[in-house]
């Protein structure tokens, strides 16, 4: 890229708004950071350039850029917490299904370890909590990783009721890990009709991969 600059406030307008208007975290180019970065450079530099000129035409320029500067952190901060609020939620249900139909194909590089330590964290905190308390003991977080599949296997089986739901497939999945036993379940082919632990089966409706069934 050089120093060549292909973010403009009015594209981070256009991303912010992207984003709080779908669902879905939204791709970003790979770049995306080291664009911004380098856009933010440019404009303190100039912001540096008018600070020390003392005519009013200098002054004035030197209070719009003060201002665009103000707007564009308030545009980046929105931008992060409301892709911080997705990323979250892919962790929770990453942690809580153990599937791998998560699609994290948009996260950046450094969301990508943002996630993955989230999902961590949640799976520590998650073994160390329930599966304690389903053997009548008090807690134990353990403070590193070592979850496996067998022990939320654990954890899902020692669970006195399984609530399932009936959905219909509606775009086809393909074969993943079952949170329940740690087998594979899958691939699923349209109209296939299953039965699966209500929060998986929650999952694929919002990800519009299935439709409930009465």
């Amino acid at each position: 890229m050089g120093d060549e600059i292909n973010i403009t406030f009015e594209t981070l307008y256009d991303l912010l708004r992207r984003e709080k208007g779908k669902e879905e975290l939204q791709s970003l180019e790979g770049n995306f950071f080291k664009e911004v970065v380098v856009y933010l450079q440019e404009k303190l530099r100039l912001l540096e350039q008018k600070s020390g000129d003392d005519d009013l035409f200098s002054v004035g320029e030197k209070d719009k850029l003060e201002a665009e500067l103000r707007n564009i952190k308030r545009i980046l901060k929105e931008l992060y917490d409301k892709r911080e609020k997705k990323i979250i939620e892919m962790a929770i249900n990453r942690s809580r299904t153990g599937s791998d139909i998560i699609d994290t194909s948009a996260l950046l590089a450094d969301e990508k370890k943002l996630y993955e330590k989230l999902v961590e964290v949640f799976d520590r905190f998650r073994v160390g909590i329930l599966l304690n308390m389903f053997q009548g003991q008090l807690p134990v977080v353990a403070e590193e990783k070592k979850i496996i599949v067998e022990e939320k296997r654990i954890i899902e089986e020692k669970e006195s009721d399984i609530e399932k739901s009936r959905i219909r497939i509606i775009n086809p999945v393909p074969k993943f890990i079952n949170p329940i036993d740690g087998g594979f379940l899958g691939p699923f082919e349209n109209g296939v009709e299953v039965e699966l632990e209500k929060s998986l089966a929650e999952l694929l409706v919002e990800k519009k991969r299935a439709e409930w069934l009465p």
